[in-house]
């Protein structure tokens, strides 16, 4: 048994207080040899006086918060350990657009991203999660687990406004780590989404490139564009090694890593669903895992027991003798 907050035992010294205190009830007699010894009155007091210190105790120990051992529990599904890295940097906030003359907005990068990917997570309950951003640098959301909550959160603060830079690099790399401290349970993946490239540097690009064929990950890329971007699958057009823009530059790269790799390219919240559920369809393998259960929660026990023990209080208080009566 564990306790999760141990201080609050520094108040166990005010179960005795109970036993300390003395009553200013009853009667008051001129000479107490007149009045005979009542024997159940004084067992009522200390039994009274000992419910009161069980009382307080409870609520010392229930502050204290003591938990039972957590338990691992195997698991077997279809899915993957799966790490999502989503830019966050501020051109994710502006909308998406077949067309950018037609004059009409539609749902921006950012919110598509959350709740397209919510619903992609929410459609593989076997699957263990981590989410990293990044803008100028890595953002970390949460480690690789099958804690939907904390996965979810981590989702809603990876795509809320951030600042006017990319630095994939250091959110690939952010990524990729996740998976140090998580033995392989079967298919590993790491999807990016983001809406640019932007430069990494060759020390950064070896560093990945040894990460990713360790560690034998799957990597899925998800380009968000806007109108009139440049397009990774574009054929009709050459450029010299000067010239060559960064999302091409960064295709042309993860093409190169001995790797499974996969581009996709979303104009709107439509392709943006398409490209998830393929990905979704090339990674569902056999996954097993454990997953912790937590210890019960005792705390909850001494709290009930509390209640109690005031309910039985309340009504001793109410069934005392105030006076004899005379006949």
């Amino acid at each position: 048994m564990t306790l999760l907050h141990p201080w609050a035992l520094l108040l166990l010294p005010l179960v005795f207080t109970p036993f300390w205190l003395k009553s200013r009830q009853g009667q008051l007699y001129s000479w107490l040899e007149m009045v005979p010894r009542d024997r159940v009155s004084e067992i009522a007091d200390k039994t009274v006086r000992a419910l009161i210190a069980l009382l307080l105790a409870c609520v010392v120990l229930a502050l204290a918060g003591p938990q039972g051992p957590d338990k691992k529990v195997p698991k077997v599904g279809k899915g993957a350990q799966t790490v999502v890295v989503i830019d966050r940097s501020v051109s994710m906030e502006h909308p998406f657009a077949g067309d950018s003359t037609s004059g009409r907005t539609t749902e921006v990068k950012a919110m598509a991203a959350r709740r397209l990917i919510t619903r992609f997570i929410d459609a593989r309950p076997d699957d263990m999660i981590g989410v990293v951003a990044f803008t100028n640098s890595a953002l970390h959301g949460v480690k690789i687990t099958s804690n939907r909550k904390a996965v979810f959160a981590a989702i809603n603060a990876a795509t809320s406004a951030g600042i006017n830079q990319t630095n994939i690099g250091a959110g690939i790399t952010e990524g990729v780590s996740l998976f140090d401290d998580i033995p392989s349970s079967g298919s590993r993946a790491v999807i990016l989404l983001s809406d640019g490239a932007g430069k990494i540097s060759p020390r950064v690009k070896q560093k990945i490139q040894e990460r990713l064929t360790s560690k034998k990950l799957n990597l899925y890329w998800i380009v968000l564009r806007e109108p009139d971007d440049i397009s990774i699958f574009a054929k009709d057009r050459t450029y010299s090694a000067e010239t060559l823009p960064p999302v091409i530059e960064l295709d042309q790269y993860f093409k190169s890593l001995k790797i499974k790799y996969r581009a996709y390219e979303a104009d709107n919240p439509t392709a943006l669903q398409s490209a998830l559920q393929d990905i979704d369809a090339r990674e569902k393998n056999v996954i097993q895992y454990s997953i912790n259960i937590p210890g019960h929660d005792y705390a909850r026990d001494l709290i009930m027991l509390a209640l109690g023990l005031s309910l039985l209080l309340f009504m001793v208080k109410n069934l005392r003798v105030h006076s004899w009566k005379t006949a």
